[in-house]
């Protein structure tokens, strides 16, 4: 869907006059009809959808439930990172959900999303020359993940402020397999990652910086690789 960021109070209803780059881009470039609807991002009021007239005129329509939109980016970020994390030598991808999850799947809709996921993985595949399929395992509670344990088993937690456990010092010993469990944006509460250390998961930090779950999980397969091929 096409979207427009405001520096605006909205109301539903209001009549919009769009400045001459956004103007031009939504009717000029997109070529954009008013049978089409348009996301509008503000930074104060919400998340709308709209329409357009006669350029440069923008309608507001409805605003848009915050929940229904975060599920949407989400969601695109998440099969973005099945695509890259293919083309990084991931093995297995275990999806979970635990508190801060956004995305919110019934059973019928994980299904359906299953059947997507592994599309994707399987394009990806083919694009990158892999040899072996990525096995996708279904949703499961965080509770779940003492059943996909390897040979170092890492949490990635944002709050671990240890130099020696960082991601690189648990490299250097050369693990034959390692599973390493990403947050969502949200991140991990306290509680999760107490539980997660009792089922034998240590904590390790991916560096200063508070990373987004997608390139969290690049950063660390991209680290695997690098010292696979050291030590290779």
């Amino acid at each position: 869907m096409k979207q427009v960021y405001l520096d605006a109070v909205l109301s539903i209803h209001d009549v919009i006059e769009l400045d001459t780059k956004q103007a031009h881009h939504i009717f000029d470039v997109l070529r954009t009809t008013p049978k089409e609807k348009i996301r509008i991002i503000t930074k104060n009021s919400g998340v709308f959808l709209g329409h357009v007239e006669n350029k440069p005129t923008l309608i507001i329509d409805s605003i848009v439930d915050v929940f229904e939109e975060n599920q949407l980016i989400k969601q695109d970020k998440f099969e973005w990172m099945l695509q890259k994390a293919c083309e990084l030598g991931v093995t297995k991808i275990v999806p979970f959900v635990s508190k801060n999850t956004v995305v919110k799947l019934d059973e019928k809709k994980a299904e359906k999303k299953q059947s997507r996921w592994n599309e994707i993985l399987l394009a990806a595949t083919k694009q990158c020359n892999r040899n072996t399929l990525v096995e996708l395992e279904p949703v499961i509670p965080l509770k779940k993940l003492s059943n996909y344990k390897s040979e170092c088993n890492l949490v990635a937690y944002e709050k671990e402020s240890d130099p020696s456990k960082h991601m690189a010092h648990y490299l250097k010993e050369n693990p034959k397999s390692i599973t390493v469990c990403i947050g969502p944006e949200g991140g991990f509460e306290e509680s999760e990652i107490q539980v997660l250390n009792e089922f034998g998961y240590k904590n390790c930090s991916l560096g200063k910086n508070i990373l987004r779950a997608e390139t969290a999980a690049c950063y660390v397969l991209s680290a695997i690789e690098y010292q696979n091929h050291v030590e290779g």
